[in-house]
């Protein structure tokens, strides 16, 4: 018996860990997006994510091994295939500067739920200048009782967002785009100049703010009269501090599953379904919020994903994560998270 179950381990082991090792890979050939009144000449695709190893994780086998994921072409060609094949070569001359593109997933009770976080910058070539026109950062997501094969379908539909974002801009004119360095680089100008937008300039408006573009540009989608009660936290370490809940004036129906509110100048952001403060001062955004679980498979962007999407602000699912307390500071152009500091942890 001893013999049978030594073996059986080390079977299991032997399976893990060839399942570990693998990459699983994805291509996005076939893949449609329907822009149908838009089209765009995407001349270059410039690969800036961090992490360039893979593009993110998947899980295989009845276990729900996680591996890694990548393309079955170069992450460039990839890419433009994929938007030439859908987008044609009309239009406005535009290169693509991918900042971030990581596909995960979550195992829940009776269904699986993949992602795909993906970040762009949009640069319009006019003559030999470059101007930067648009900063976005989407998070989409797909669901079924195994969404491995889902995930190409998945980002494409981060794409298609993404270029539904850019077909909303005005790209018949330069006045009011910045213009890049000869270089292209965009460190070397000035943040009061990179992050010239009427969040940090202007007195922020009463509204409810269904995404970061709206929050960025102080425009409010929805204006409906609300009001926020209060609910005081006895616990550490977040005594001293309030739960916001804001309901609708009239129906008294709680305001959930936005991206933030404002009311008098303060703004709050919805995360892990709850809304948080959020501070912005000298171009710089952050706010204090509820921990990540250690445990938890969805990457750390996905999962402050009140900031993306509400279709990722799935709450807390231990309540180890209400016991930290993490500063997490937004990047002023997309509204996606840029650093996470643990502050505080009660033991």
């Amino acid at each position: 018996m001893i013999l049978r179950i030594s073996l059986i381990t080390i079977c299991l082991f032997f399976v893990w860990d060839i399942a570990f090792s693998q990459t699983h890979f994805f291509t996005l050939t076939g893949q449609e997006i329907d822009l149908p009144t838009h089209s765009f000449n995407v001349t270059k695709v410039i690969d800036e994510r961090v992490d360039k190893a893979n593009i993110g994780w998947t899980q295989k086998g009845m276990a729900n091994i996680k591996v890694n994921a990548g393309f079955a072409d170069s992450f460039e060609n990839e890419i433009i295939n994929f938007i030439n094949h859908n987008l044609g070569a009309n239009g406005p001359n535009i290169q693509l500067i991918i900042r971030k593109l990581k596909i995960s997933e979550k195992t829940g009770l009776s269904k699986e739920t993949g992602f795909c976080e993906l970040a762009i910058d949009f640069l319009l070539e006019e003559e030999s200048q470059k101007f930067m026109v648009l900063q976005t950062s989407v998070t989409t997501e797909v669901t079924g009782m195994d969404v491995t094969k889902k995930h190409p379908h998945n980002i494409a539909s981060a794409f298609k967002l993404s270029f539904e974002k850019l077909a909303l801009v005005d790209l018949s004119g330069t006045e009011n785009f910045l213009a890049l360095p000869s270089d292209g680089s965009f460190t070397q100008i000035s943040d009061s100049l990179k992050y010239s937008f009427p969040v940090f300039l202007q007195e922020i408006k009463t509204g409810i703010y269904a995404d970061y573009e709206e929050l960025k540009n102080n425009s409010p989608s929805n204006t409906e009269d609300f009001y926020i009660e209060k609910k005081e936290r006895k616990v550490n370490p977040w005594n001293g501090t309030f739960e916001v809940i804001p309901k609708f004036q009239e129906s008294a129906q709680k305001v959930k599953k936005v991206w933030a509110i404002a009311l008098d100048g303060q703004v709050y952001v919805y995360h892990q379904k709850e809304f948080f403060p959020l501070t912005i001062e000298k171009y710089k955004l952050y706010f204090y919020g509820y921990g990540v679980p250690d445990y938890q498979s969805i990457s750390t962007g996905a999962m402050i994903g009140g900031l993306i999407g509400a279709g990722i602000t799935s709450g807390i699912e231990n309540s180890n994560a209400k016991k930290q307390k993490v500063k997490y500071y937004l990047n002023p152009g997309t509204g996606g998270f840029e650093e996470i500091i643990l502050e505080k942890e009660a033991k």
